[in-house]
């Protein structure tokens, strides 16, 4: 089975030395978007932007796809009583 390596970027780089064993792209795909969202889950704990990135590489080294979610959350500028809602 064909092994395929996933670093991790945010505030720190993980560069992934173990890889994992996995049948198809399919399955890369599927492990990249549980990576991803792991970061997000485990990781992001307040700050109110961040971006998390997934580079996958084939055991030649060979980069094969990248996947990345951005998240910003930003307090509502106040609006004053008479202001139309839109």
């Amino acid at each position: 089975m064909p092994r395929f390596f996933i670093d991790t970027f945010d505030s720190i780089v993980a560069i992934d030395d173990v890889g994992h064993e996995l049948p198809d792209e399919a399955a890369v795909w599927a492990v990249v978007r549980k990576t991803l969202a792991d970061m997000l889950r485990f990781e992001h704990k307040g700050r109110s932007a961040a971006q998390y990135r997934a580079e996958v590489r084939d055991a030649a080294g060979k980069s094969i796809l990248s996947g990345s979610v951005l998240i910003v959350i930003e307090k509502a500028p106040e609006r004053k009583a008479n202001e139309a809602i839109e």
